[in-house]
């Protein structure tokens, strides 16, 4: 419905006007009457009309000037100036005001009621463009968070990351990406146990988002997944790495503690210029938070202890960085060899077996815990005993990553059949509905980017030509009903231009709607010449 204000300073004209939108025009409300210029104001501001008629001439305020005063506050709103007078100086006036329309007095009903419809109609398309863009808007605003868990994956998971990453970037209208580093976000329950971490992990996503903002602090926050988040933080120029990284952890560890009720830990990165090197940083996290009894609830990994590490002890952190590596890329046997030169630095050193083990052992929580974060449910791996010697250690820890190996491969298979599966079900079930690939993505609980990838990976495909196809076929059973019409199967299908539809049908089928119905339903006599 769409609401009208009358001014004019004559109660017949006002009454009359009223009069004929009343009895002329259903979908328009008259919500009240102004007698001059003040009262127009005053009663604009109170009632928000949709449109104003003006009446120009009236004592103290006139109407241009009513109108100028109105649109400084309120630019929607809509005029349509009534006047006695048709000078080219008013049309001047009017249109610099922004006046949609004029009537002249006196005007025939048929006049007045196809001026006012007119402006009715612009008001109502600004209606339909506005609440097009605000569900545009909201669209945009439920996958932004989205996006942002997908590109924290790509930076951290990903050894190819997507060609369209930097578009996805800029998506989020952020700043240049410069002088970043990660933290590496568990919760745990107050006995130190992961698997008692409560909460719902996407509304948990949106709360840290939500700390984030608050505390001026311009992050990404990444994908929940094995009781984990991953953040990427860009430092504030005018802080220390060390300052930031400290005060974002002591706020974050307040506000996880204050929302979940649980026991969180944070593994913090270095800093890094180069998004490439996220990764890095986020390898730095994982390490960082092998010792979840600190009382400070967060670590740097520049603060790890080094009194344990033999004398090349940088030379083992990055050789565990390299492991961790190696297993995102999917790089098992590098990555065994990696662990093994790891023990093989303790050996050299003449460090005690205990120690070699404790350390290695170490390593393999933190990338069980990556795995986890990767999506993948893996029981964590141990060492059925204390081990006697270097060689049996090495022994075990291959036969450990072999494991993991094997799992990880397995439920990899297992996940993305089952994903594929339950996707052409919703797919084949939901074809006829206005389908988006976010909406499938929701159904999986995937982000959009990987399920257009994983269709295009099993179907070779993409997803809205695999839609197409279903459509298609659902046409097809829909033409054996003689009595459905060409125009009813398009938009039972979920087309919306019969047009449209044929031209795809004809491009999909080699028919078009009409010749495929003819031959389905009155097939032509075969002669044998």
């Amino acid at each position: 419905m769409i609401t009208l204000l009358i001014v004019d300073d004559e109660p017949i004209e006002r009454t009359a006007l009223q009069r004929m939108v009343q009895e002329g025009m259903d979908d328009i409300v008259i919500v009240g009457q102004a007698a001059n210029g003040r009262e127009a104001i005053e009663a604009a501001a109170r009632l928000k009309p949709d449109l104003i008629t003006m009446d120009i001439k009236m004592p103290g305020i006139g109407g241009l000037q009513a109108i100028e005063t109105i649109t400084a506050t309120d630019k929607q709103v809509k005029f349509i100036v009534v006047t006695a007078y048709d000078t080219f100086e008013f049309a001047q006036q009017a249109l610099r005001l922004g006046v949609r329309d004029y009537l002249l007095k006196p005007s025939k009903t048929a006049v007045v009621l196809e001026t006012i419809g007119r402006v009715a109609d612009e008001i109502r398309a600004s209606h339909r463009d506005a609440e097009s863009r605000r569900k545009e808007q909201e669209r945009l605003r439920r996958m932004l968070p989205v996006v942002e868990a997908d590109i924290v994956s790509q930076l951290l998971f990903d050894f190819a990351p997507s060609v369209h990453l930097n578009e996805m970037i800029d998506l989020l209208e952020a700043p240049e990406m410069k002088d970043g580093f990660v933290m590496n976000v568990l919760l745990q329950d107050h006995g130190g146990s992961q698997e008692g971490a409560p909460g719902d992990f996407e509304a948990l996503q949106l709360a840290l988002a939500g700390q984030l903002e608050a505390s001026s602090v311009h992050g990404w926050v990444g994908k929940a997944s094995g009781k984990q988040i991953p953040l990427i933080i860009f430092k504030d120029i005018r802080q220390s790495y060390r300052q930031a990284a400290v005060g974002i952890g002591r706020t974050l560890v307040q506000a996880l503690r204050r929302m979940t009720g649980a026991e969180p830990f944070i593994g913090i990165g270095g800093l890094y210029a180069d998004r490439k090197d996220m990764r890095k940083s986020y390898h730095e996290a994982l390490l960082a938070s092998v010792d979840l009894s600190l009382p400070a609830r967060f670590r740097l990994y520049e603060d790890l202890p080094h009194h344990e590490l033999p004398a090349s002890g940088p030379r083992v952190l990055e050789l565990e960085k390299c492991v961790l590596e190696d297993v995102r890329r999917g790089h098992w046997e590098s990555a065994v060899s990696g662990a093994l030169r790891v023990i093989d630095v303790y050996e050299t050193a003449g460090q005690p077996i205990g120690i070699a083990q404790q350390r290695i052992f170490e390593v393999l929580i933190v990338l069980t815990r990556m795995l986890e974060e990767m999506g993948y449910e893996l029981d964590k791996p141990y060492y059925p005993h204390q081990t006697s010697g270097y060689m049996q250690l090495k022994t075990e820890t291959s036969v450990l990553l072999g494991r993991l190996a094997e799992a990880t491969a397995l439920k990899a298979g297992d996940m993305e059949s089952d994903l594929v599966t339950t996707m052409k079900t919703f797919i084949r079930e939901h074809a006829r509905e206005n389908l988006s690939l976010e909406r499938v993505a929701a159904e999986i609980d995937r982000n959009p980017f990987y399920v257009s990838k994983l269709f295009k990976s099993h179907f070779g495909m993409n997803y809205i030509d695999y839609l197409t196809e279903c459509r298609m076929e659902t046409a097809k059973q829909l033409m054996q009903d003689a009595e459905k019409s060409l125009k009813e199967i398009t938009y039972e299908i979920g087309y919306h231009d019969p047009n449209y539809f044929s031209r795809v049908f004809k491009k999909i089928v080699g028919y078009s709607p009409t010749e495929y119905r003819k031959m389905l339903l009155r097939p032509l006599d075969k002669k044998l010449t």
